[in-house]
């Protein structure tokens, strides 16, 4: 048995999931389709999932903890769960990656997540180096971190009334 899926880059927003798509229960995949002169705009960890950057076209950086990492196609980057990362196309066309990582046993511990792993730890508040100072930015960050805290708020309520 297999799926199959196509993927259009030049129409996939910043951030694409294809577990579902693809049918995935082992392999946990990102597609990042960043354009020109765009980065995230806070860091994050996992608790337990490495990742694997694969450049597929573009250029950029990838911060891990404090070091900037060029990145150019053809490039593959691993980064350590638990290591604070965060991605920017410096360039004139698209950077494209598909990060990907293996899936620990138990995981998705939500069966709703949008991805296989959903141990993701996002850092609203840390502010990559190319964002520094923005106050848009720092805006933007303050109400994701609201809806995030609402979200796990929620989920931990619902946990807390589900039989086990």
């Amino acid at each position: 048995m297999y799926h199959k899926a196509h993927f259009d880059w030049s129409e996939l927003p910043p951030l694409t999931s294809p577990r579902r798509l693809l049918g995935l229960k082992g392999v946990a995949l990102g597609l990042i389709n960043l354009p020109a002169g765009q980065g995230y705009t806070f860091t994050h960890t996992h608790r337990e999932q490495e990742e694997v950057y694969m450049v597929l076209e573009g250029s950029g950086r990838l911060l891990v903890d404090d070091e900037m990492i060029p990145l150019t196609a053809g490039d593959m980057v691993q980064v350590d769960p638990h290591s604070k990362r965060a991605l920017k196309n410096d360039g004139d066309t698209p950077l494209r990656i598909i990060c990907a990582g293996g899936v620990p046993a138990g995981y998705p511990k939500n069966p709703d997540a949008r991805y296989l792993i959903d141990d993701g730890v996002p850092d609203y508040d840390d502010i990559p180096p190319w964002y520094a100072g923005d106050e848009a930015v720092l805006e933007q960050n303050r109400g994701l971190k609201e809806r995030y805290n609402r979200s796990m708020k929620r989920r931990a309520e619902k946990a807390s009334h589900d039989p086990e």
